[in-house]
Formats: structure tokens, sequence, C-alpha cells
């Protein structure tokens, strides 16, 4: 099912490429999908940006990782150097403050400070719909979001197919192997379903300079579960079963760095993550409804050892999604109407031998919203949009509710065939996040407490044309945008002391990307910059954590470019791709900032599907190819002149090589 129809079809969200030639960059930066033969290869994941002009297909990556799909994206990174602590950023906002789904499911989880809370396979992902600042009144969220979305059966069966199988392997030797199989079949016109495992089993990896990353050795498995009954060509109705487990020999500060435990404490850790979704889709003369209804369950639990009590932290989520869009034809305009509800009830405890230690805290919210998308001329969009959140608190810090009403403006003009300018306006709201539900610390009531709240500026300008001087085609796209926060809440302490608002941050930066394609050459070139400060602070936060006026958030990434390149030999069917990655060297505008060491690294691949075996598929590739020693600076990082301990590390130099099969 697609879910992401939000991210994709909201003008507001839409940087310039919907409103322009569809057809222009769908072709691949990395993996041009040519063959010599009919049958298509369906295995990949989509990554639509908003910003770029560009739908990419990264079968080739052979990402073990969530950064191996997104961190070349202007305006993101991700944090985290294990699938432990992988953390999505984008624009210096860390997960807790983005609104991400998977399969429409909320994965708004708060578990423990020292992993992620994103729990997510990148291989069975078909689609990923990324939207770089929040620009529609529609999706929450205070920097924008990220929807995910699985595959399913019709994603991957070949025309006149009703059944098939799919079976992978992979091997990279800094240090893990990876196995899949997938089963997949439409019965007959109404019914369809796909049976889907995955497991990673990972060994220490080694960082740029040969040391021995400790505490990564362990486990990743998958179990996605799907069927999908169409009641009609127009009414389709799908469940799904999302498993997902990480267990192995880990540090417990996994986000630290390999050095940051002296003693070199390893522990037994397991964290999964259960998701039931149930999402329809009804499509009628004028109107197309999509409704999720779903339940998310993440659990922490590290083994301390013989002996030692059994805590784990566990975080629920159950909750619904309507969203319904309408077309409307006037005489003097046309009106393209969109409104919905979504509620959800989270709660978060630690236990302790099965028995919950402290208070279970909870939020239970609903918001309503609404935007009219108003074609005033055939080149002059406008929309404006409200939006109503009610968000109420039972927890140690706050048993307070919050409400906001938020309002949007944006508009869009096409000035010919070729350029397009946008403008927007939108006020945000995020109710304060619960602690981390691994943490028992029973904090004193805040009544102080405030919801974030704030407004994000963006304007845009695109170029996109065919016959660009001598290449086929050719675009660009550049967006300058101003977020401003106010009661800003870092929720990687709040496990430690307590929700607690420590300022006022304004966010301020530009992205761009320029895309062209010669015959079988593609590339796309990216730059993004993102400033941060905090323009006001808490006199009365926690000392520990007092902000300083003109310091930066802490997971500020700063300037970085990427550089895919990618070209096809359709006679032999191969694909070959290269990767850069370039991120300048963050230096302190205050004394308690985090200076930070720019990188580049570069990434190849090929890829080649065999004419004599055509459901073959042979993937080759070197990540980090000049082993250079690095950390994302979305990563947890100690200041470059301070003791390096802390830093989050990536690995060096990885071959990896893979092989699969569809049947």
């Amino acid at each position: 099912m697609h879910n992401s129809l939000p991210f994709k079809r909201l003008p507001i969200t839409i940087m310039i490429s919907s409103v322009l030639s569809a057809s222009a960059f769908a072709a691949d930066a990395e993996t041009p999908a040519a063959t010599t033969y009919d049958a298509v290869e369906v295995w990949g994941t989509q990554i639509n940006n908003e910003t770029s002009l560009l739908t990419q297909d990264i079968e080739s990556k052979q990402a073990d990782h969530i950064s191996g799909l997104l961190r070349d994206q202007a305006g993101v990174d991700v944090g985290g150097s294990h699938s432990l602590n992988q953390s999505i950023n984008i624009r210096g906002v860390t997960e807790t403050d983005l609104n991400i789904t998977i399969d429409g499911a909320d994965q708004s989880n708060n578990v423990f400070h020292h992993v992620g809370n994103l729990l997510i396979n990148p291989d069975i992902l078909q689609s990923v719909d990324l939207q770089v600042g929040t620009n529609s009144i529609i999706n929450g969220g205070l920097s924008g979001g990220v929807a995910f979305e699985t595959k399913d059966a019709d994603d991957l069966l070949r025309d006149g197919e009703t059944v098939g199988a799919r079976v992978y392997g992979g091997y990279a030797d800094n240090d893990y192997y990876s196995y899949s199989g997938t089963v997949y079949s439409r019965i007959n016109e109404h019914f369809d379903f796909l049976a889907y495992y995955n497991a990673i089993d990972r060994n220490n990896s080694v960082d740029g300079e040969g040391n021995e990353k400790l505490g990564q050795e362990g486990k990743m498995q998958n179990i996605l579960l799907k069927a999908g009954f169409n009641f009609s060509d127009s009414n389709r109705l799908e469940l799904s079963y999302d498993y997902y487990d990480d267990s192995g020999d880990y540090a417990l500060r996994t986000n630290l760095g390999a050095d940051y435990d002296p003693t070199g404490a390893i522990y037994d850790i397991s964290y999964n993550r259960e998701t039931i979704t149930l999402n329809h889709e009804l499509s009628l003369t004028q109107t197309q409804i999509n409704s999720t209804l779903y339940s998310n369950t993440m659990t922490y639990n590290p083994d301390y050892g013989e002996g030692s009590t059994n805590n784990e932290g566990i975080t629920n989520n159950i909750g619904f999604k309507v969203l319904a869009e309408t077309d409307v034809q006037a005489s003097e305009a046309s009106y393209t109407l969109r409104y919905g509800i979504e509620g959800q009830k989270q709660d978060a405890e630690r236990t302790t031998d099965g028995v919950r230690t402290g208070n279970k805290e909870y939020v239970d919210s609903v918001a309503v919203y609404i935007e009219n998308e108003i074609a005033l001329t055939d080149k002059l969009l406008v929309t404006p949009g409200v939006r109503y959140d009610v968000y109420a608190m039972d927890a140690n810090s706050s048993d307070d509710t919050f409400k906001e009403v938020s309002f949007a403006l944006a508009a869009e003009y096409m000035i010919n065939d070729e350029w397009t300018t946008r403008a927007s306006a939108t006020e945000l709201f995020q109710g304060p996040v619960l602690p981390g539900s691994f943490l028992s610390t029973v904090h004193d009531d805040n009544p102080d407490l405030k919801a974030e709240t704030g407004i994000n500026y963006e304007v845009g300008l695109s170029y996109e044309t065919i016959d660009f001087v001598g290449m086929d085609e050719f675009g660009f796209s550049v967006t300058l945008f101003e977020t401003q926060i106010d009661d800003y809440i870092d929720n990687s302490i709040t496990g430690k002391v307590g929700i607690e608002n420590l300022g006022d941050v304004q966010i301020k930066g530009v992205e761009s990307s320029v895309n062209l394609r010669k015959g079988q050459f593609t590339s796309r070139l990216t730059y993004s910059h993102s400033d941060s400060e905090y323009t006001d602070v808490n006199e009365d936060a926690n000392s520990d954590y007092l902000k300083t006026v003109g310091q930066a958030l802490d997971n500020e990434v700063g300037d970085s470019f990427s550089l895919n390149l990618g070209y096809t030999f359709p006679s032999i069917n191969v694909n070959v791709s290269w990767t850069s990655m370039v991120t300048l060297d963050l230096h302190k505008d205050v004394s308690e900032d985090t200076s930070k060491a720019g990188y580049d690294v570069h990434d190849f691949s090929v890829q080649w599907r065999p004419a004599q075996v055509r459901d073959l598929t042979l993937t080759a590739g070197i990540d980090n190819i000049f082993d250079e020693q690095y950390a994302s600076h979305a990563s947890n990082y100690t200041s470059l002149e301070e003791d390096t301990y802390s830093t989050d590390y990536e690995p060096g130099r990885n071959i990896k090589i893979s092989a699969s099969y569809q049947f």
C-alpha cells in the first residue's frame, strides 16, 4: 500500500518536481534500470526527496543501515554507526521531533538516550518519502519527517505472474553477512500476500584507523507478513505484521564510541519492535481516503549477567489516521481539499523482573486539520491550512494538557514550463515527548513545562528542461529556510533530568541540487547548509545542561555536499555508480559548542544482471574506499580539542558482494 501519499502529493510539501515534467528525472542517478530483456528487476528502494527533483533506486548500495539510504540527501543525515543507535537528523533536529512512519504507523518512541529510537530494515523498503522541513499543516514534527513504506506482493510480481519468490545472500568484509527469503502471491483478483525474513549477522567492525569497534557483535532479524484484499479496483484493505529484533553482545552506551567504557563492559542486549498495521484505501469519484490503524511496541532489554535483575524499557503506541483528498471544480478556480484526523495513545514504563518500576507514563493526543489547494490560474497555486492539536500528558514531569491552533500558507507559481518558484510559512507544534522508558528515575513535576512551538519559513526556485547544453535532461532546485522553535526540549536528556524547556532555537540554511542526464549517464550534486543557535535560554534549566545564547544544537551538521554518478551499459546489463559525500569542518561559535572534523567518503558499486540467467542479480561494491576515519556530525561527538573517547566513529573500508535470484 502507498501510505506515503501525504508526503508525495501535497503541493505545500512538494518543492518543484511534481509541478514539472513527471518524466524528466525518473531516471536513477545511481543504478539506471536499463536491461536488454523484458523482465524488470523490482527489488530496490525508491528515495523520493522533493528537494532533489529525483527518484532513485538504491538497490546497488546493499544498505545494511539507513545511513546507506539517506545520508547523501540534502538536509538529511543519519547519526549512529550501528543499527542499534541509528538516528535520523533533518536540519540538525533529531528523530524524536520528526514525523516518522513505517507503513503509516507512527514511530514516535523514546526508549533510551544511548540507543536510537528507530528500528528499521532498509532491505525491505519499497519507498522512502522525505519531507525536509515542515511545510504542510497536515504533517506534524518540527523539521519534517520520513515516511517509510515496505514492499507488498504487487510491488514484486511481474507481468503475468501470480506467485514468486526471491532469495538473497551477501557478505561484507567489515564485518557481516546477510541473507533473506521472500515469497509472495496474488492468489486471485482479490487476495495477495507476502512473507519475508531477513537476517544480518555482525562481528565487530574496524574503523578507518584499524581500531576494532568493540560491542557491535550481534544479529538483526526482521519478519514481515502482509495480506491484502481488494474489494474492487478502488477499495483495498491491507494487514501487516512487522517484527524486528536486534540482539547481541553490545555496549550499554552504544552511541558513545568503542572506547567510552574503560572496563570494556559488554552485555547481552535485545532491542525489538513489533508493529501491527491495518491500512485501508478507498477511491471515490472525486475523493480518495487513506486510513490507518496501528499498534507499535518497542522493548529494550539488557542482560547484566547471572544474579542480576531483568530490566526492560517498554513503549507502546496505539493510534489511527484518516486522511481524505477531494477535488472540486468551480467556475472561478479549482480546489483540492485535504482534511483528516489522527489520534494516538502512548505509554512508557520500565519493568524489573516483570514488575513495573516507578510510574507508567502516558500521552493521549489528537489532531484535526484541513488545507485547501486553490488553483487560481493554471500557473498559480495558493494553499491555506489550519490544524488543531490536543496533547494530554500523565507523566512525572507534567500532567498538563497542551492545546494549539496552527496555521499555514503556501504559494507556488509556474513562471513558465521550465521555471517554478514557491514560498511557504507553517506554524509548528510538538507536545513534550515522554522520557526514555528504560530509565526509572522519578522526576518532580515541572509546572512551567511548555509544548514546543514555532514557525518554518521557506522560499524555493527550480529550473528543469530538456536539451540543455548538450544534456538530454537538466534541472536544479534551491531552497532557503528559516525555522524558529520556541521552548525547545532536548529529548536525549529527559530520562536523566526530567522534561524541561531549554530555550528558543533558530535554524537557518539552504539546500540545493543539480541533476542531469546524458544518454546512459546520470548525475546529481547536492549542497546543504544549516546553522542553528539558541536565541534565548531558560536560566532555570538543570545546571548540567544549561545552554548559552549563540550555542548550536548538539547534532548540528553544518555544510555538506554529495555527488552521485551513474552509468548503464545496456548491451551487457551492467550498472555502475559512484557516490561521494563531503562534510566540512564545524567550528565553534561559542565555547560551549562542539567542534567537529570534516571528512570525505567515497563509495563505488557495480551491478550485473546476466542475460543468460535472467533472474540473477550480482552486486559488488566498496564503501569508504579510502578508509577514512570519520564520524557523522549527527552522531555523538566529543569536541576536537578534547579526548575523543566518546566519538562514534564509522566503519572503515568495507568490501561487499551479494547475489539474489528471483523465481
